[in-house]
């Protein structure tokens, strides 16, 4: 399970850094696409595109971040076991 975990942070890492957003005037559309996999969509408001432009790279990095600290966790909770 910690393995899917740091996948799922890495892929939701590298997807966030490749995300664009963009907008039409007529009608106002604001829209947002990732480039690596086929995943796009249009909004009426600017937020739901830049929130997902933003919020899968932070997403990504706390599990990432959660990965790591979690491994070190249980490495020095192995450490201790064995010192005992």
């Amino acid at each position: 399970m910690k393995w899917l975990i740091l996948a799922a942070g890495v892929f939701l890492v590298f997807n966030g850094m490749t995300t664009r957003t963009y907008s039409y005037e007529n009608p106002a559309k604001y829209c947002f696409q990732m480039d690596t996999i086929p995943v796009y969509g249009c909004f009426g408001s600017p937020f739901i595109p830049q929130a997902i432009a933003w919020g899968a790279p932070f997403l990504g990095g706390v599990l990432v971040f959660w990965s790591f600290y979690r491994g070190r966790q249980e490495k020095a909770l192995r450490d201790r076991r064995e010192k005992a």
